[in-house]
């Protein structure tokens, strides 16, 4: 009885998460903002598994091993997201191993109709041995050598090919009884930076720690088939936007975060996007927001949802038709705009004491946004803001 009820556990909580970055030496520097940035490569943990140099950089500086890692074998997370929208409609595509289970998961879902469609290939008890092609060592320690992974099961042929500018999805399988298949072209920009972040969650916890990259601005083309419909992404012709959020860490039992992300083309042709967030852990050496202009990452300083108390109702499934615009603010000036939602991606697995409750809530977002010198100015760019409840 026991150990089927471990087996049920195990799979609550896959199921729940694939649903779903001193001057003297040259290593790290305050950035000018405060913030702790890293210059040179770094082993992100040391030998007691607690991180070296919490920070940030813009390429990819920190050196991840699995096997440093002295938490026990059941916490460790570890997942590549890939999400990939235009005006329309979105593609969420996850690998993850979260230790007691591991899943592939495609889905679908179109904004304006509201149709979803998603297919998933579930494994228990994989603990890191989700093989990527990278020497047998499961997940990528990077996400920036060229690999290849595919699963192959019945009604669920999926590849998943990284290159050096160049990333690929492909899918061919079934949404219930529909069709449902996916290629999809990721391409980065020439000498393309990054967001990579490695924060701490709890100084009394320091086997606990965040490390997470998020790569914006991939135009994205290709054709997604649903039933007798077809979707196309035309990269920069329809704004289709790809974002990496690439992840690995041992996190607490509880935690709430807040995420927001989007990509666009300016009206003089620039490639802008940007990643933002709080909640994640102790933010005091770095904050989780960054800027992007043609391929170059602008750190932003310390954000904040400053009307939250209007817009989080823990009893209202959906938080796009209340009326209220969403204003985001930063500390320093570098972040300030709005949004009107029009589509809440609301999803809730719960299940006893372990599982998920998230708003990914899209819209049109306007205001400003500082990149070094230059004030952006963002009219109706489509992006979402997530609160993320995690009990896992």
């Amino acid at each position: 009885m026991k150990k089927a009820f471990k087996k049920i556990i195990a799979v609550v909580q896959t199921l729940f998460l694939v649903a779903s970055p001193f001057a003297v030496e040259g290593r790290a520097a305050d950035d000018g903002s405060g913030q702790n940035r890293i210059y040179t490569e770094t082993p992100l943990l040391d030998e007691k598994g607690a991180l070296t140099e919490p920070g940030y950089c813009f390429t990819n500086l920190y050196q991840y091993d699995r096997d440093a890692i002295k938490a026990g074998a059941g916490r460790i997370k570890e997942w590549d997201f890939y999400q990939i929208s235009n005006d329309d409609f979105t593609v969420q595509v996850t690998i993850a191993d979260i230790s007691l289970g591991g899943a592939v998961t495609v889905g679908f879902f179109d904004r304006k109709t509201g149709e979803k469609g998603s297919a998933m290939s579930l494994d228990l008890l994989t603990f890191g041995k989700i093989d990527m092609g990278l020497d047998k060592k499961g997940l990528a320690d990077n996400d920036w050598t060229d690999h290849t992974y595919k699963k192959k099961k019945r009604n669920f042929d999926f590849e998943l090919s990284v290159g050096a500018e160049t990333r690929t999805i492909r899918f061919n399988g079934k949404s219930g009884l529909k069709k449902f298949t996916m290629d999809i072209t990721m391409d980065m920009l020439p000498e393309h930076e990054s967001h990579f972040l490695a924060l701490p969650f709890n100084s009394n916890k320091p086997k606990q720690f965040y490390y997470n990259q998020k790569t914006n601005c991939m135009a994205a083309t290709g054709k997604v088939t649903y039933g007798d419909k077809v979707y196309e992404f035309k990269g920069l012709d329809d704004n289709s936007f790809a974002v990496l959020d690439w992840g690995r860490g041992v996190w607490p039992y509880h935690q709430v975060w807040w995420w927001g992300n989007g990509s666009t083309t300016l009206d003089d042709g620039r490639i802008f996007g940007f990643e933002i967030g709080w909640g994640f852990g102790d933010t005091t050496a770095a904050s989780e927001s960054t800027a992007f202009l043609d391929g170059k990452a602008y750190k932003l300083g310390y954000l904040k949802l400053e009307n939250e108390k209007d817009i989080v109702k823990p009893l209202d499934r959906c938080w796009d038709d209340n009326g209220v615009v969403w204003k985001i603010t930063s500390d320093d000036g570098s972040f300030e705009m709005t949004m009107k939602p029009e589509y809440d991606n609301y999803t809730m697995m719960r299940f006893l004491f372990v599982g998920n409750l998230c708003h990914q809530v899209f819209g049109k977002w306007s205001g400003t946004v500082k990149c070094g010198d230059e004030i952006i100015e963002i009219k109706d760019m489509t992006a979402f803001l997530e609160r993320s409840d995690n009990l896992w």
